[in-house]
């Protein structure tokens, strides 16, 4: 077995710079809270009767598909 742990499909370009790895997690937790945030916002909302907005769907959608790309890694 290898020793290495796998690279979870993080761009070369990311790899190559010491600090790089920090920017690339703090913008992939960013994209994880927005979701969250967006999420648990909606659940308030509906909670106290209120219509949700299409919005918050919309910036749920973004935050996800943002976050899949970043962790998913290029398609090739």
């Amino acid at each position: 077995m290898n020793a290495e742990t796998p690279q979870a499909q993080i761009p070369n370009v990311v790899l190559e710079h010491e600090r790089a790895i920090d920017l690339y997690m703090i913008a992939v937790g960013a994209m994880a809270i927005i979701a969250l945030v967006a999420i648990v916002g909606a659940i308030v909302l509906a909670f106290v009767g209120k219509a949700i907005p299409g919005e918050v769907w919309t910036v749920v959608g973004i935050a996800v598909g943002a976050l899949s790309v970043m962790i998913g890694g290029e398609r090739k």
